[in-house]
This record gives C-alpha cells, sequence and structure tokens, in this order.
C-alpha cells in the first residue's frame, strides 16, 4: 500500500522562481513528490485519500534546502593540526554522522562536502543512506588535489602531506590523473582541486599552483569517469584558469578579476561565494580571539566578495549558496542559512533568488535536479514549513524556532535537539585555543 502524506493549506515555494502558491496542497506518495495544487481543485489522480494531512495554513513550504559546502569530517576544529590530524579516522568518522544529525535539524536536508579528511564524507553518505543514521542527502567529495605549493599545502616541507590531511598532494599530472581514478574508486561523487598557490597570499597576482594542462587533465580525468569537479579558487589567475578548464563550479572566486565575469557568464560556470566563514570571522572574530590582522585580511576580502558578484549577478553568473560549515566559527546546524541571508543582505540578491540559489541551483550544479531542490512532481518529498515568509523576511530560514517541521523524503525528522558535545581528551587540551585555521 502506498503511504500518501498531503500538507494542505500553506504558501508554497517550488524552488523553481515561480510566484508562490496560496493555499496549496503538497501531496507526497512514498516518499516522492505527486502533486501539488491551490484550493479545492484536487486532481484527478491524487483522489484516493491520504494517510495524514498536515494542516498548515498561515504557513510556509519550501523544498528542503541545501548547502553546497559543508566539510562534516572536521568537527568544527579551531586549527589545522585539529582538523587534519588529532582524533583519527574512526572518531571522525562517528563524530561526522552525529554532526549531519544537525544539519537535517535545521532544514538542510541535503549538502556537498567539498573536501574532507580521509575518507569521511562517503562514509557519512553512506551510512545515512543504508539506513544507519538520521542525516540529509550528501554529495561527497575526498581529499583536495593539491600541488606542491598549493593551498592545501600547509604542512612543513620536511613533515609532507599527512595522510589525514584535507589535501593530497600530487605533484606530477600522471599523479593527479592517478588520484582522480582512486577516488573514483573509493565512491566519491565529486573531485576537489586545491587551486590557489601560497605565492597569491603574498602576490595576488601570482598565479595558481597547477599548470593549465595539470588542471584541464584533473578536469579531463573525472569528466571522463562521470564525476563532477569543483575548486578552492579565491585569486583571479586560479579562476580563469579553473573557468577555461572545465571545472563544474567555483569556490569562492573572491579577487576575481572583473574583466573574467564574462568568461563565466559564457561557459556557465556558477560561483559559490562561501561568505558565511569569512563574516562570521569579520563580525565575531574578536570575541572569540582571531588575530586582529587576520579579521583585517577576512575583511579584505569580505569586501571584495561583495563588489566582484555583485557584478557577476548583475551579468547573469550563476549563484549557488555554501556556508563552510565544520569550523569553530559555523558549527553545524546554526549558520547554513546564514549564507542566504549574506546574499540578500550583501549581494543584493531578492529573497527568491537566494532560495532558487540553495534549492534548484545547488541541485542542478551537482547534477540532482531530477531528485532534489524542487517542489515538482517525481522529486524526492523533502520540503521545510516555516511559520512566516522568508520572502518578506529572510531570517525566518535560520530561526529555529520558526522551523515547524522539516521533511526528508516524506518522511517527518525528529527535531529533538542531540545531547550536548562531551569533548574528548585531545579537545580539552586545544579547548583554549583561538586560532583559527588559515582559508
Amino acid at each position: 500500500m502506498a503511504k500518501i502524506l498531503e500538507i494542505a493549506g500553506a504558501t508554497l515555494i517550488d524552488g523553481t522562481g515561480r510566484a508562490p502558491m496560496e493555499d496549496a496542497t503538497l501531496r507526497i506518495v512514498d516518499g516522492r513528490i505527486a502533486a501539488s495544487w491551490q484550493h479545492a481543485d484536487r486532481p484527478r489522480d491524487a483522489a484516493a485519500p491520504a494517510d495524514e494531512v498536515v494542516q498548515a495554513q498561515g504557513r510556509t513550504v519550501i523544498p528542503g534546502l541545501i548547502d553546497s559546502h559543508c566539510h562534516i569530517s572536521y568537527g568544527e576544529g579551531k586549527s589545522a593540526e585539529e582538523v587534519d590530524i588529532y582524533g583519527g579516522p574512526e572518531w571522525a568518522a562517528v563524530r561526522a554522522v552525529w554532526n549531519a544529525n544537525k544539519v537535517l535539524q535545521s532544514g538542510f536536508t541535503s549538502f556537498c562536502d567539498p573536501g574532507s579528511t580521509w575518507n569521511v564524507a562517503v562514509t557519512c553518505r553512506d551510512a545515512i543512506e543504508s539506513g544507519m543514521f538520521p542525516g540529509p542527502r550528501i554529495f561527497a567529495a575526498g581529499r583536495h588535489i593539491a600541488a606542491d605549493g598549493g593551498f592545501a599545502d600547509y604542512f612543513p616541507g620536511w613533515l609532507g602531506m599527512p595522510v589525514s590531511a584535507e589535501g593530497v598532494l600530487c605533484s606530477t599530472l600522471e599523479q593527479m590523473r592517478k588520484e582522480v581514478r582512486m577516488q573514483v574508486k573509493n565512491r566519491v561523487d565529486l573531485v576537489k582541486i586545491s587551486g590557489d598557490s601560497q605565492a597569491q597570499d603574498r602576490d595576488c597576482n601570482a598565479g595558481p599552483c597547477m599548470s593549465d594542462d595539470e588542471m584541464a587533465g584533473i578536469v579531463q580525468a573525472a569528466h571522463a569517469l562521470g564525476r563532477k569537479v569543483t575548486i578552492h579558487s579565491r585569486y583571479a589567475k586560479t579562476v580563469a584558469a579553473a573557468a577555461r578548464a572545465g571545472v563544474d563550479w567555483v569556490i569562492h572566486a573572491s579577487y576575481m578579476d572583473p574583466a573574467d565575469i564574462g568568461l563565466l557568464r559564457d561557459r556557465q560556470v556558477p560561483v559559490c561565494p562561501t561568505m558565511t566563514y569569512t563574516a562570521n570571522i569579520v563580525q565575531h572574530g574578536r570575541d572569540v580571539g582571531v588575530d586582529p590582522n587576520y579579521i583585517e585580511t577576512k575583511q579584505r576580502e569580505l569586501d571584495s566578495l561583495v563588489t566582484v558578484h555583485r557584478r557577476s549577478i548583475e551579468a547573469g553568473v550563476p549563484m549557488m549558496a555554501g556556508s563552510e560549515a565544520g569550523f569553530s566559527v559555523t558549527p553545524y546546524g546554526q549558520w547554513h542559512s546564514r549564507e542566504i541571508e549574506l546574499m540578500v543582505e550583501l549581494l543584493g540578491m531578492k529573497p527568491m533568488d537566494a532560495i532558487v540559489a540553495a534549492t534548484s541551483g545547488n541541485a542542478r550544479a551537482f547534477g540532482w535536479d531530477r531528485q532534489v531542490g524542487s517542489l515538482l512532481p517525481g522529486l524526492w518529498g523533502d520540503c521545510v514549513i516555516l511559520d512566516g515568509d522568508p520572502l518578506k523576511d529572510i531570517r525566518v530560514l535560520g530561526d529555529a524556532r520558526r522551523i515547524l517541521a522539516v521533511y526528508k523524503g516524506g518522511v517527518a525528522v525528529d527535531r529533538t535537539p542531540v545531547a550536548p558535545r562531551r569533548r574528548m581528551g585531545h579537545e580539552r587540551s586545544l579547548a583554549v585555543s583561538t586560532s583559527v585555521l588559515t582559508r
């Protein structure tokens, strides 16, 4: 027997950008959306009575939100060592599935992990998909592929790249292609490139850590095996090289040359600005002891992000919404929707456009637009019931008191708060640290 859920009487925002549907009913059959209609205009093929009817008059229903930048393996670390070394893979994996439930409870029914220590994101994804633990749908990458002197190659040269690190060091094109093949063997959905060079931190006119041939070789190898590719790319020359190489989306593009906006627009390469991490350091860094010099650095980056991406949006570059949750300044379950707010507050996007970026826009970039991201027939019944109208006040999305219910595949999510976190011994020793991983 089919299980039928109906959410009735709500204002429906379907995630496509179309005008909201007033007094709407959403019908979910066996976890998939079957139909939606207004008033009493029930379709003939929806005549069978529902097993459960949720009365949502005066409420708003939106698609389950998607965070395109959430590092579930990082464990809210304060330093590179805490993220990359301490704890081991077993602890990181158990902690990840526990934290993933916080993400789900906040209304984010899917997320992309664009770079994981060990292979934790894939493990977390598979544990959730098998029904072992509650959590969002996860689009999972492995370790960042980094060249010598690249962004993720931040440990001393004499130490090299630990096997636990978020990055994996590849010094030749053949090593990079081999790493792509190995990651695909280990079941990743996405390949992440660590594109910026450390030289760019001192001279923004310097080039990326990889040659054009190396970057294109990674993209070609991944695409040939049916995988998407994204790239950490703050600086102008890295962004342009990535677009030419054919990456599926770029992350940050903080200092993108305005002259290259047309390149991204013409190729329809989406940008995931990831402002939340940067804005949190700027706005709250002094309260938690972040180095004032680093706060100034992030203020300059935020200013540049806002300037260049206002122009990107005007030009028609697709935008994605990702918070970079997983650090001490972006804890799980608390800041995911802040990126959507910043798209409205800082980038000047209309609330509807920001919601589309965080639903169908993100899903389209992943290649998931026939599964999630909008409330259209045939897609999974992932949705959120809100007490309020996010088109009038986008902050509704981040207010836990106004998130009345979350559904994943038509099943209500248990939103009972998870137990308080108990710190492990190595974390207690680090609790006094106020350093933030320089990213």
